[in-house]
């Protein structure tokens, strides 16, 4: 039996956020961690202590990210062009690849279920989320963190420019929601913020790097379909915007084809420096907080034409014999 999907707690750090060290163990533990893996590891907590859910093993962890740890990774590399084998840090290593932060997060939290890194540009966050809900939905896992963490890295934001890459706002941070199985939350009396009722991921027709010329959406579609529900019962969109206008205007002409004739409100998480991948979960907690007795919407869309929807409704609309012991 597919099961419902119920959103149980959230959390959103970034540089700005002022007590990340004080969701890090000890000393010992912000020593050994990179930045990136830092605030992933704080974000991971907060989320499940918004939740008041212990993990206890039974949880797994998806980690959206464009780049990973490229920070570290350029700094482990540094090391060794300038001193040799004797510039190497056995502290750095492990965050060159790219699934340390979920790793890391995941022993902080003692999970033990499913670990999965997605890398994608734009959409990294938004499909973590997507994948997570699915994986509830079809009963593999009973409650996982999913979001996403980013942390921009100069020398490779600066190839990218040189390069002719288009002009994304990029910052650092990481966030997540905890997704449960609804009877599970159920069980331990959990608060229940909201319930993903749709979610899936398409490939629009856009060569690499580039704009799609089509404004037909077989991701939102599925979504709705998944949701059991219509267009005209989307009050509300968050889309992905990030800085880079050509590709903003084709989310909103696939979002517009895809909802028509109905013309609900749009906007975006990002931050006034830009957008990470954890902002996807900040979108889906807002999501189910200000749909009302209405659907909300999620999407993303990258150059390349890799897509995301997810749809979600509040507790309210839901009922609160529903989703509410």
């Amino acid at each position: 039996m597919r099961q419902r999907v119920a959103i149980t707690g959230v959390a959103v750090v970034d540089e700005r956020t002022p007590d990340v060290a004080s969701w890090l163990a000890d000393e010992a533990e912000a020593r050994r961690l990179s930045r990136i893996c830092q605030l992933t590891v704080a974000a991971g907590r907060r989320a499940l202590a918004d939740a008041d859910l212990d993990a206890q093993g039974g949880l797994a962890v998806l980690v959206g990210t464009e780049f990973g740890d490229m920070v570290s990774t350029i700094s482990f590399v540094d090391g060794y062009l300038s001193r040799g084998p004797g510039g190497l840090s056995a502290l750095l290593f492990p965050h060159t690849v790219m699934n340390t932060m979920a790793a890391t997060t995941a022993i902080a939290v003692s999970a033990k279920d499913l670990s999965l890194t997605l890398s994608a540009l734009t959409v990294a966050g938004e499909l973590a989320i997507a994948r997570g809900a699915a994986a509830i939905r079809a009963g593999r896992v009973g409650a996982c963190l999913a979001g996403g963490a980013d942390e921009p890295a100069p020398l490779v934001m600066s190839a990218l420019g040189e390069a002719g890459a288009a002009p994304e706002l990029r910052a650092a941070g990481a966030g997540f929601v905890v997704l449960e199985a609804l009877d599970g939350a159920r069980a331990r009396g959990a608060r229940v913020l909201g319930e993903i009722v749709g979610a899936a991921w398409r490939a629009v027709p856009a060569r690499p790097h580039r704009i799609g010329s089509t404004a037909s959406s077989r991701a939102i579609a599925a979504a709705l379909e998944e949701a059991g529900g219509h267009a005209a019962e989307v009050g509300r969109v968050y889309t992905s915007a990030n800085g880079d206008g050509p590709r903003e205007e084709w989310e909103r002409a696939l979002v517009d084809a895809a909802l028509a004739p109905h013309r609900p409100p749009y906007q975006s998480p990002s931050v006034p420096a830009g957008r990470h991948s954890g902002l996807a979960a900040q979108s889906v907690a807002s999501a189910a907080s200000e749909a009302g007795d209405r659907l909300a919407l999620v999407h993303a869309v990258a150059r390349g034409g890799n897509q995301v929807a997810i749809v979600v409704r509040s507790a309210s609309r839901a009922g609160a014999t529903a989703l509410i012991p």
